[in-house]
């Protein structure tokens, strides 16, 4: 099962931590919409629906890049019985699946009614600014901030749940993440919690933060010898010298019991895996080098970084699952420098500006098995000369990364960056910004955003 997460602000997931802070018992049976909807890939729609321990979940994105035509999912959930069916509905060549499911209720970002141990720091951190009815909900407003964005949440009271959230940017932009309507505290009719039939049973257990399945028949499927209970990363310190870099990434691999595991490494792209074995439950240290070359010229010097280590058990025949337990991720910097100009310069002082920027998100959009790499390319438009800097925000790829680079006289300068996504991200987007140095001088920062459309279906 995955387990690995890169750390950036969620506000909705958190927010969907404070359902049932006011009341002593979540309600058996109730229905909602959400719209918009908490969703990676833009804009979108959730209707659902819940009876005891029957859930129905219906989801709608309407057309957009990689989508000619609106794209609904239902997805069924029986926690009684532990299984989940999901069948895509705007596409009928595609078989619906069940399997199993031991989670206790649905991911949050679906039914922001469930509870989870973050309500306590949410509720530590914000304020109460005022009372307020939405769509028919009382509500109390609350605002906290946080990396650099401020969250303004309407809280159900009673019911403790998010029933509107809304984002502010530092460019004071806001962006409506999720509004709660047509909720109603009634069984719904049964024949919504009818499953779907002829699905195609897969291998493997789902809950509601990923997916551990093997697809095939049963009687290909082996277990493996021994499980991996955690994976851990040291922290990767920046470089700054002459390159090609040979950087060494150091982590833990812990197990129950005697086995081999396969393990790999990732900067951006996966490195070729390995094996170590274990004579006992217990945790063994793995080490692998990774060589950076020094960008090809125009991109900039500096390479940022963000690794990862995943492991899972191997069967007697050698053979292990696709989808493996994984470490903490460890961002680093490397900046390249000549021998004999390893120290820094100070920027130089220029009087021109950025006139635009853009960013290339490659691929455009993409729904399937992950990890998947992303290509990161931006642009920025200068009319003078002067150094630039610039940044990539995107921490949903695990590329975050700024440096600086000269632009002889204006014109278009690019830059380039890699990450890789391991599970559907629940940032909404990545950022390119760029401006002139020194950095405030003109105040003459611009940045572009792109939605990065990308669905895991077996991470979501």
């Amino acid at each position: 099962m995955r387990s690995s997460s890169i750390h950036h602000l969620a506000p909705l997931v958190v927010l969907g931590a404070l359902a049932s802070t006011l009341w002593p018992q979540t309600p058996r049976a109730y229905s909602y919409t959400l719209d918009p909807a908490p969703n990676p890939l833009g804009a979108s729609i959730v209707k659902l629906a819940r009876d005891g321990p029957l859930e129905a979940v219906d989801q709608f994105l309407p057309p957009g890049p990689g989508r000619d035509k609106e794209f609904h999912n239902h997805i069924l959930y029986n926690f009684q019985a532990h299984k989940i069916y999901t069948q895509i509905v705007s596409d009928p060549s595609v078989p619906c699946s069940v399997m199993t499911y031991t989670s206790p209720a649905a991911p949050d970002a679906f039914d922001v009614m469930n509870a989870s141990p973050d309500i306590a720091d949410f509720l530590a951190q914000a304020k109460l600014l005022r009372n307020e009815t939405v769509n028919g909900i009382p509500a109390k407003v609350m605002e906290m901030t946080a990396d650099q964005m401020r969250i303004t949440a309407w809280i159900a009271d009673p019911g403790g749940f998010p029933v509107k959230e809304i984002i502010t940017g530092q460019d004071g932009k806001t962006t409506t993440m999720l509004e709660m309507k047509q909720l109603r505290f009634a069984k719904p009719p049964a024949s919504t919690f009818l499953p779907p039939s002829g699905c195609t049973a897969i291998q493997g257990e789902a809950t509601a933060t990923g997916v551990n399945a093997q697809f095939g028949s049963s009687e290909s499927a082996s277990k493996p010898a021994t499980n991996v209970t955690a994976v851990t990363l040291q922290p990767v310190s920046d470089f700054t010298g002459p390159c090609p870099a040979n950087i060494k990434l150091t982590g833990t691999i812990t197990v129950d019991g005697p086995g081999k595991v396969f393990y790999q490494f990732g900067v951006g792209k996966m490195e070729p895996g390995d094996t170590v074995t274990f004579t006992a439950a217990g945790t063994k240290t793995v080490s692998h080098v990774v060589t950076f070359n020094k960008p090809d010229p125009g991109f900039g010097n500096q390479i940022g970084v963000g690794a990862i280590l995943e492991a899972t058990g191997e069967d007697a025949s050698g053979n292990h699952d696709m989808f493996m337990k994984g470490s903490n991720n460890a961002s680093f910097t490397i900046t390249c420098t000549d021998a004999a100009t390893a120290s820094p310069q100070p920027p130089t002082v220029s009087n021109a500006r950025v006139t635009a920027v853009d960013l290339q998100v490659t691929p455009a959009a993409y729904s399937g098995v992950c990890p998947v790499t992303v290509q990161l390319v931006g642009t920025l438009t200068a009319d003078g000369p002067g150094s630039a800097y610039y940044q990539f925000q995107a921490a949903a790829v695990a590329a975050n990364r700024s440096g600086n680079v000269d632009v002889s006289k204006a014109g278009t300068v690019t830059v380039s960056n890699q990450g890789v996504v391991r599970r559907t991200p629940q940032v909404q987007s990545v950022r390119f910004l760029a401006g002139m140095e020194p950095r405030g001088h003109q105040e003459n920062a611009r940045y572009k955003d792109v939605n990065l459309n990308i669905h895991c279906t077996n991470a979501p």
